[in-house]
């Protein structure tokens, strides 16, 4: 397929590159942690930075191993070179592994159907909610999709283009590095897709892909270091409660949302962009039934989407790795259309995705600093108030959000309203999130700062200065320290 657009021509190329750099790289440290994953990330980094230990994770004092390391060490970098922990630091693995997204989608999409089948792909991937969102926050959904898609690239690449081993190897150590990144669900991204694309297509090389000894050597032993570095100090007891909290209780918990809540959150990041499936879809099916390249895109998305639809935990994040081949195929059509149409329809197909593209970049850059002001405003705020008193320790109501140890700068412990009393009266801080409890009112003459709103709308926060003359009468000490479980 050869269909031409006016946005072939190189000006409107560069135009587009530069409007994708921009979403991707612009203004990254300019706005603070919006959300408790980014500075659950951001505070185990630091720790590890601090104590010079980069194979034990630890968050807000504790251990911390429901994630392998891989998106630590990437953050660890420019933290190390830059000297200290930062938004920009910190964001910046997401943002490049968006642009290498961005860069191999366009660059399959252009060995699969044309430069503009590659374009466009590119686009519906740029102008995407979920995607632009996750290529500027410092979590591991990012990093983790750029592993899993160059990992079935090099794949593809092998099956359809260069039969030298060198690709089979680069995709299982890639997939290694996804195993390093979020365990095993790896597998379900890249290697299930790959073996129902083989399956069905009895594609030649399929069997040495997924065959090849050394690959999976490679790959397993990637995968299982860590694992088995932790396991050695801590003791295999250390995996149990992760075992039921991240796999157990993800698959087969009883409060999910039904199975079809995947296909809302693809439709609406994918939107208006997926209409395109209503005109002529069975041409769209005669062509992936015709064309393995566009069959196996089809496998990288379908299979892992029927198997998240049957997981009890949905969130849209999760499917943020079969986004690029979705975009592919969604590209395939569009491209397909634009060829047979004329007029205004063509029109709008040509010029719709390029502008869907420059209003989330006019989004990020100008108005979510605006828009998302009542998630940040207190955070400097929080910073300024424990910096007068840097030798005091931090104390929280029960457990604090993430962002409010960020922005403290140190270890804030959880206390219940009975240990209150407890806490060493030479001076401490306490955070409480919400109204003060009765039992705790003679302590309101001493609050320090008031924070409103505190990272929601209608949502307050009190720093109470603990000390001579702000104490409670003496009662046992009792501290928490569970981590709450994350997304």
């Amino acid at each position: 397929m050869a269909t031409e657009s006016d946005l072939d021509r190189w000006y409107w190329s560069v135009a587009l590159v530069a409007l994708m750099l921009l979403l991707c790289l612009w203004g990254n440290g300019d706005i603070p942690f919006l959300s408790v994953n980014e500075a659950r990330r951001a505070v185990t980094v630091r720790e590890m930075f601090e104590a010079g230990n980069w194979m034990i994770p630890r968050m807000n004092g504790d251990l911390y191993l429901a994630k392998p390391p891989l998106f630590y060490w990437l953050a660890l970098l420019p933290v190390e070179l830059s000297g200290g922990v930062t938004e920009w630091a910190m964001r910046l693995p997401s943002a490049l592994f968006a642009v290498a997204l961005l860069a191999s989608t366009y660059v399959a999409g252009s060995r699969i159907g044309g430069r503009s089948v590659g374009l466009y792909a590119a686009l519906f991937l740029a102008a995407n909610a979920g995607f632009s969102i996750f290529a500027r926050r410092a979590e591991i959904e990012m990093t983790l999709a750029g592993f899993c898609v160059l990992s079935l690239l090099a794949a593809w690449f092998y099956l359809f283009h260069d039969p030298r081993r060198r690709w089979i190897l680069l995709s299982y150590t890639l997939l290694g590095c996804g195993l390093l990144t979020k365990g095993p669900v790896s597998l379900l991204l890249v290697t299930a897709p790959l073996l129902v694309f083989v399956l069905l297509q009895r594609h030649g090389r399929g069997k040495a892909l997924l065959c090849d000894p050394l690959g999976w050597l490679i790959a397993i032993a990637m995968g299982v270091s860590w694992y088995l570095a932790v396991t050695l100090q801590e003791g295999v007891g250390i995996w149990q409660s992760i075992f039921q909290q991240d796999i157990v209780n993800k698959v087969s918990g009883s409060n999910g949302e039904p199975w079809y809540a995947y296909l809302g959150y693809l439709a609406g990041d994918f939107f208006p962009f997926w209409l395109i499936l209503l005109v002529r879809p069975r041409q769209l099916w005669a062509s992936i039934r015709t064309h393995g390249e566009l069959k196996l895109m089809a496998c990288a998305v379908l299979v892992p989407l029927l198997v998240f639809s049957a997981f009890n935990d949905k969130h849209a994040k999760y499917l943020l790795p079969i986004y690029p081949a979705l975009a592919l195929v969604l590209a395939w059509h569009w491209v397909a259309l634009m060829g047979a149409w004329q007029g205004w329809k063509r029109r709008v197909q040509v010029w719709l995705p390029p502008f869907a593209l420059f209003c989330f970049v006019a989004f990020f850059t100008i108005l979510e600093p605006r828009v998302f002001a009542y998630r940040v405003q207190a955070l400097p705020e929080v910073s300024e108030a424990v910096r007068a008193h840097p030798d005091q320790p931090l104390y929280s109501l029960g457990e604090p959000d993430m962002r409010l140890v960020y922005y403290a700068g140190r270890p804030v412990k959880p206390v219940s309203e009975g240990s209150i009393p407890s806490i060493d009266s030479s001076g401490a801080q306490l955070f409480v999130t919400g109204a003060i409890p009765a039992s705790l009112q003679p302590l309101k003459s001493c609050v320090a700062r008031h924070f409103e709103p505190f990272l929601k709308h209608r949502k307050e926060a009190w720093l109470i200065q603990l000390g001579e003359g702000c104490g409670l009468d003496k009662a046992p000490a009792a501290t928490t320290g569970q981590t709450p479980p994350e997304a």
